[in-house]
């Protein structure tokens, strides 16, 4: 690499595809006769031009004589689109990506016919970047959706999560995203399919995830995990009710019965399915829980060690700068996920080269923020002192 590669590369990379989907390599070489080299050792022809202090790279003549045509004609330097993409992104970066996706989708039809409807997510522009740190990796994306987005909210419902959890996601401020997803017309047949088996339609699933909730794993002790899935929706009463109706018609189904009884000073109703024990019920007047734990209800209720002041997930909220307000984020506890994994498959279900390569790591933590249409992404995979 140091010899023969990065000289022949130079200190900046930039991959062009052209409106017509044509690749083009700029390079500012260190060493002319060590990129000559490299050209060389590649199975197929390139050809090279200049521009400025820029060596060009393409696959054919006709391509390289269209890119440096288009270029005199304009560039993308005061693009506006281009210049929001980079804002949303760390300056000091090991790359970075950016993508017009609103000129991508509407020229799609062109190279993929009907498939090309897949495209057409709403989104005008991405762009992405990696950069490293000195604890880890930090990955960071932004999106510009007109018209759509999410909402910031206060992560209250988060914070009752116990410190235990080796995974925990937060989500709310939903309605806007999920009300274009309910919107499609696409959706009508699966919507159908789904009340049909589960008894709950796609409104009443779309209503019960429009307020803040709390998805997080932790270990039971068990062979099966404490999964627990926390809501705080519009209306608690509907969102319980929806819940009710698909439990028992799995009931139904696997031909069991729906027991209640008192849990913790609440009434929980449970069920059990191939030897997996599913709770749910109504933590307090405003939050309904499903849970295949034995602790959720009073977890979430009342006092103990939480998640939000462990040493590890305040370590992860700094690295990203989450505090306050937020469009949702994941974290992942590293260290205590992979025990949990090998609880339940098994000592061996993990190589131990694998093994050795995850233990390298602390935690991962994915944040949203942003507010109207544009959002901002930021992960952060933490390496162990």
């Amino acid at each position: 690499w140091e010899d023969d590669i990065a000289p022949a590369l130079g200190p900046e990379l930039v991959a062009v595809v052209t409106a017509d989907l044509k690749p083009v390599v700029l390079l500012q070489p260190e060493d002319e006769d060590k990129l000559t080299a490299l050209l060389e050792k590649g199975d197929e022809e390139v050809v090279r031009g200049e521009t400025g202090d820029w060596v060009v790279l393409a696959t054919t003549q006709e391509d390289l004589t269209a890119y440096l045509a288009a270029r005199e004609r304009a560039t993308l330097e005061d693009d506006v689109k281009l210049a929001a993409g980079l804002e949303a992104l760390p300056e000091e970066s090991l790359a970075k990506l950016w993508v017009d996706v609103e000129a991508v989708s509407s020229r799609a039809d062109e190279f993929l016919g009907q498939q090309a409807e897949a495209l057409d997510v709403g989104i005008d522009w991405m762009s992405m970047a990696v950069a490293a740190e000195e604890n880890g990796m930090l990955v960071a994306m932004g999106v510009r959706t007109p018209g759509g987005g999410s909402s910031r909210y206060e992560p209250e419902l988060f914070a009752q999560v116990p410190e235990d959890a080796v995974v925990a996601m937060s989500f709310g401020g939903t309605q806007g995203t999920l009300d274009r997803l309910r919107g499609g017309t696409s959706l009508d047949d699966i919507s159908a399919e789904v009340e049909k088996a589960t008894g709950i339609s796609l409104d009443s699933v779309v209503d019960a995830l429009s307020g803040e909730g709390v998805l997080y794993v932790r270990p039971s002790g068990g062979r099966v995990p404490d999964v627990t899935l926390a809501l705080r929706p519009p209306d608690p009463s509907d969102t319980f009710q929806t819940v009710d109706r698909a439990a028992r018609k799995l009931a139904e189904q696997t031909e069991t019965q729906v027991r209640t009884a008192t849990e913790f000073g609440v009434e929980v109703s449970s069920l059990e399915v191939e030897d997996v024990t599913i709770k749910y019920g109504r933590a307090d007047d405003r939050t309904v829980v499903i849970t295949t734990g034995n602790s959720a209800f009073s977890a979430l209720t009342t006092g103990g060690a939480k998640l939000v002041d462990s040493d590890g997930f305040e370590r992860a909220s700094g690295d990203v700068g989450l505090e306050g307000l937020t469009n949702g984020f994941v974290y992942v506890d590293i260290d205590g996920l992979l025990p949990l994994v090998e609880s339940i498959a098994g000592d061996e279900a993990v190589p131990p080269d694998v093994r050795d390569g995850i233990e390298a790591f602390d935690s991962f933590i994915l944040v949203a923020a942003g507010e109207g249409d544009t959002t901002t992404v930021r992960g952060f995979l933490r390496v162990n002192d």
